[in-house]
């Protein structure tokens, strides 16, 4: 009798273990539907920007990278934006003589590096020579050089941050969309510059949200007609007196993007959000977010 109840239960955990197997690999219809929906939702919503996904109203955007404690626009000050983990890290992109793009605010190496004359002038590899100079806690952070964008949507990938990238000075526009491309962001940045530039890139891609930049004491509908001959995914990137709350409301009803730089403080800071700003770009993390840090290392 003993034996026979062992061969049933030996025999019950056999069909117990089968059945599991049957339904990892031989799913029910009812769970073929469950499985399927979100990669059939994925993949329809491929192509689609995400950079303004999700429900926080509080996007901050490290300037320069946290460039108040690393020199502007340097590995460093990258890194550092997306250790703390700030929404984005804005740079500035300008392109070299062989084509290559380098993160530099202006297109001449005088101001920040130990070089002198203009990017556009040298060679990739001829930049490699110079070290960047100039900037804050720059004898925690020496021997830097000039980041590449590469480099730049790197960090920017490992610490899942939004790229704001400024065009300073580029030509081949293709070339500079592509390396965005194979960075795997081209659904999470978002491209400002100058209008000509932003109508350059939208001309060669519908997916990434472009914005062009405003400039006190002009008034915010400096741009805003340029902007709207581009029809979708288009904003502007104020400096901060230039908006307010109706400015904003007015911007946001013409399905305008609308951000604002450089806002150093809490109380502007929250102001700004108060409004409903899509993000704020800063130097410094306004006191009330000093809590950020990024688990993504």
């Amino acid at each position: 009798m003993y034996n026979v109840r062992r061969k049933l239960w030996i025999l019950t955990v056999l069909l117990f273990a089968v059945s599991a197997v049957m339904l990892k690999f031989f799913p029910s219809s009812d769970n073929n539907d469950a499985i399927a929906t979100p990669a059939s939702a994925q993949q329809a919503e491929s192509g689609t920007s995400t950079v303004f996904s999700g429900g926080s109203t509080e996007r901050f955007v490290a300037h320069r990278g946290y460039s108040n404690y690393a020199p502007e626009n340097s590995i460093p000050a990258f890194e550092l934006a997306g250790k703390i983990g700030f929404w984005g890290i804005e740079t500035d992109i300008c392109e070299t003589s062989d084509g290559q793009f380098v993160c530099m605010h202006d297109d001449t190496l005088d101001r920040t590096t130990n070089g002198s004359g203009a990017i556009s002038d040298y060679t990739l590899d001829d930049l490699s020579q110079f070290q960047i100079d100039y900037g804050n806690y720059l004898d925690t952070n020496e021997n830097l050089k000039i980041p590449t964008l590469e480099e730049y949507l790197s960090i920017c990938s490992t610490y899942g941050n939004v790229p704001i990238i400024e065009i300073k000075n580029i030509t081949n526009y293709d070339a500079f969309l592509n390396t965005i491309i194979a960075s795997g962001l081209e659904t999470h940045c978002i491209i400002t510059g100058a209008i000509d530039d932003v109508k350059e890139i939208r001309a060669r891609n519908s997916i990434i949200p472009v914005m062009t930049i405003g400039y006190t004491p002009a008034p915010y509908t400096d741009n805003l007609e340029r902007i709207t001959e581009i029809s979708e995914n288009r904003g502007i990137l104020y400096n901060y007196p230039q908006v307010d709350q109706a400015a904003i409301d007015i911007l946001h009803q013409q399905n305008i993007f609308c951000g604002v730089w450089s806002v150093d403080d809490t109380e502007t800071a929250q102001k700004y959000i108060d409004y409903g700003v899509d993000f704020i770009v800063t130097n410094e993390i306004p006191a009330r977010i000093n809590h950020m840090v990024n688990d993504n290392e």
